[in-house]
């Protein structure tokens, strides 16, 4: 494949005087506000947390997004002063709860983690999609275990939220970048609901296209997004992780059991034997196509790769695959990308932008560094267009 690859930089590494970010700093969420230019960045950070550590469990690292922004696209600066958003880290029952966008009251699935922020326009508006647990991790980069720092109760039938296994459930948000920027958290972020159910699993790398599409014969919104188990959707008969697509006409709507859903890509090739997922949102390429990138991991050894495929949209129906590089096309190749603390390799694409004919893109090395891709996107278009998908 041609080298499509413009600039890779490291933009952060954990500091060690910030607790809530000592550990590790990864996987950024990037969008550029159309009024000012400014580039803000929202990036996952953790830290240990033993104030609130369970007795006789390991220490916990919740996961946090702490604040970014470039004048310049060249040069950031770093809030941390305090978190952009924090889980509540509450362990009784009667504490996790929230409300949603209509003013519900809802299970806070935001508790523990928030973790792998996607930022994206939806018809004018701003959103961020997160993945969330409902209990914080442990030293995951040690030993994966999503219930190792859980109360006891919480892994029992006293459980309600049917969190019990302490999925990952993704959440979305609206955002106002213009209290962003003034650092007003608070009034940054509105919580909207759910877009996946713990009742189906472990289901992240969430996404949507920014408009509503004529699906089944109303406009719908369109949703990208990798369960882990998808054949626990009914209907769907594949047991790997997977790229799924979704629609329903309200956001609400996605997580409950009457969404349309389908696969739009399960693992083909050999790097991908372990599961694939697709890694940033959709971007617009003219005449009703779409540029899709995805990843695809083969093992703890060999890790991740990304690569690029390329979406139709149809009449009354899904976007559909028209061309798909099958190869893995981008991984680590600078120091600062090698593995260290976390030993699987990881070159892990969450967000990007589109700046004229650059492709910028925001990227996590190795579960521990903060990095930013400049791709030359019309090579990825001409490159992917060699690949016709006629599956």
């Amino acid at each position: 494949m041609e080298n499509v690859v413009l600039k890779r930089k490291c933009i952060l590494t954990p500091p060690e005087n910030i607790s809530w970010a000592s550990e590790m700093v990864l996987n950024p969420a990037i969008i550029i506000d159309p009024k000012t230019k400014r580039t803000h960045l929202l990036i996952r950070t953790t830290g240990p947390y033993p104030e609130k550590q369970c007795e006789g469990k390991p220490l916990p690292y919740p996961i946090f997004l702490a604040y970014a922004y470039s004048d310049d696209g060249e040069n950031y600066e770093f809030d941390f002063e305090t978190p952009a958003l924090a889980p509540m880290l509450n362990n009784n029952l009667d504490d996790l709860w929230t409300f949603n966008g209509k003013g519900e009251k809802t299970p806070a699935y935001m508790n523990g983690c928030i973790e792998d922020p996607r930022l994206f326009w939806v018809e004018n508006s701003l959103y961020l999609t997160v993945a969330c647990r409902m209990f914080p991790p442990g030293p995951f980069w040690e030993y994966d275990d999503p219930q190792q720092c859980m109360p006891e109760w919480a892994k029992s039938s006293e459980n309600p939220f049917h969190t019990q296994k302490n999925p990952t459930v993704t959440l979305l948000y609206r955002v106002n970048l213009d209290m962003l920027s003034q650092k007003n958290y608070s009034a940054a972020f509105k919580y909207i609901t759910n877009l996946t159910s713990p009742v189906y699993g472990e289901d992240r790398d969430v996404f949507l296209f920014p408009k509503k599409m004529k699906i089944d014969g109303k406009m719908q919104y369109v949703m990208i997004h990798r369960p882990y188990c998808p054949d626990n959707y009914f209907g769907i008969t594949q047991n790997k992780p997977s790229i799924m697509i979704s629609a329903a006409e309200d956001f609400y709507s996605f997580a409950e059991k009457s969404s349309k859903r389908e696969i739009l890509y399960s693992p083909t090739e050999d790097w991908q034997a372990e599961k694939v997922g697709g890694s940033t949102p959709p971007v617009d390429i003219q005449n009703g196509e779409w540029l899709l990138n995805y990843h695809g991991k083969k093992d703890d050894k060999i890790g991740y790769g990304q690569s690029f495929m390329i979406l139709k949209e149809q009449e009354n129906d899904f976007p559909r695959i028209t061309y798909l590089c099958p190869e893995k096309w981008i991984v680590g190749e600078e120091d600062f990308e090698m593995p260290n603390k976390a030993a699987i390799p990881a070159i892990f694409f969450t967000d990007s932008v589109k700046c004229g004919d650059k492709l910028i893109v925001s990227y996590g090395a190795c579960d521990e560094k903060a990095c930013i891709m400049e791709l030359d996107c019309n090579k990825i278009i001409s490159e992917v267009k060699r690949f016709p998908y006629n599956k």
